[in-house]
């Protein structure tokens, strides 16, 4: 029993200080880059920076006017990250969160990013030590 305790205290204990690695600040990095789809800016979307090699960290950013940033105090882990897009139609939203249609038979915003982009996203970006760490991305 006692045996059972040790081994259950140090599998708990090797779990939380891995948890407790959530990316060293200092480790971190700022992100910024541009976005066009069309050949014209992004008036308003959002990037989404997904880690593929364990890191803690993953970061998204608003995008205004074809541009996003993170900065470095919520930057990202050095590491690969796969990148989604999304940028509706805007007629989407406006201002109300619940999850229910909208009233009077409005139709729903449309996603005008390909799903290459977003939802089947291939796209991988490296995040790098002492950078640059920019990542333009021009969506046909």
């Amino acid at each position: 029993m006692r045996r059972l305790a040790l081994v259950a205290s140090l599998s708990a204990a090797i779990t939380l200080g891995a948890l407790s690695g959530c990316g060293n600040p200092q480790d971190r990095q700022a992100i910024m880059g541009a976005v066009t789809l069309k050949g014209q800016p992004i008036e308003d979307g959002i990037i989404n920076f997904a880690p593929l090699d364990g890191q803690a960290t993953g970061e998204g950013a608003q995008i205004v006017k074809g541009k996003y940033q993170i900065p470095r105090d919520k930057g990202l882990s050095p590491g690969k990250y796969r990148v989604a897009i999304y940028a509706g139609d805007g007629t989407s939203g406006v201002g109300n969160a619940s999850p229910d249609p909208p009233i009077g038979g409005g139709k729903p915003g449309k996603e005008r990013v390909p799903p290459d982009y977003n939802e089947k996203s291939k796209i991988v970006k490296e995040v790098v030590r002492r950078g640059p760490n920019q990542f333009d991305f021009d969506i046909p």
